[in-house]
């Protein structure tokens, strides 16, 4: 499996979860048919969401996933419990997702900005997509972390938010989770990245299950990698 075929397939699924009034159909069906070619499996549950009512209305979409959504796109809100006081957030395991994510974004010359939240899921996957072209110098084992402890990790009660409204966007998390496996598999036997406090036995790597934040990585004497 080639690098740019994983990259495709990332930016194909990061592209469909974009309101479908400003998807790109010109490169959707570009990626598609690179995804057909190489990756079969995932592109055949792309074609199922594809060809499913509702994937390309706008209705669907913001009645779904935007304006106070029942299921929202932001990772964090189905992986962790919301703080029940202003002085929580602070503490919230979220937040120190949060974190993270801007870290290991920034760590690979990814610019954010103010735009999203660094947990919103399409931006996750164009990030996938991006930090590959910088993978041969990921020693660290930053991209396995990411792939394992949370984009895999909230794949499951986010297909269970969708199950609950019954939307079709839950077609996509198998696609996703195929595409994560061969990134793992392209990955190799690289280890998983673990800050210091990790790698003394103080700090759980479940990040999901503590109220301790996590520093953020350019505090934790990382080199810099640039694409």
């Amino acid at each position: 499996m080639e690098t740019r075929d994983i990259s495709t397939a990332y930016r194909l699924l990061a592209e469909l979860f974009v309101n479908p009034t400003r998807r790109n159909d010109a490169c959707l069906a570009m990626w598609l048919d690179q995804t057909r070619l190489c990756m079969p499996h995932v592109a055949e549950q792309v074609e199922r969401f594809i060809e499913s009512d509702g994937a390309t209305s706008s209705h669907e979409y913001v009645s779904t996933l935007e304006l106070s959504p029942p299921c929202p796109l932001y990772l964090g809100t189905h992986m962790f419990e919301e703080p029940s006081t202003c002085s929580g957030i602070s503490t919230s395991p979220r937040n120190a997702f949060m974190l993270e994510l801007s870290g290991m974004y920034e760590h690979f010359g990814f610019d954010l900005g103010s735009i999203e939240m660094p947990d919103y899921l399409p931006v996750m996957l164009e990030f996938m997509a991006l930090s590959l072209e910088s993978s041969k110098e990921d020693t660290l084992g930053l991209r396995r972390r990411l792939i394992e402890k949370y984009l895999l990790a909230g794949m499951a009660p986010l297909a269970r938010g969708f199950a609950k409204f019954d939307s079709i966007y839950g077609l996509l998390i198998p696609a996703i989770e195929l595409v994560a496996a061969e990134d793992l598999q392209l990955i190799g036997d690289v280890p998983m990245w673990k800050s210091p406090d990790e790698q003394k036995g103080n700090v759980s790597l479940n990040v999901i299950n503590e109220s301790e934040p996590v520093e953020i990585m350019n505090d934790m004497n990382m080199p810099e990698v640039r694409p």
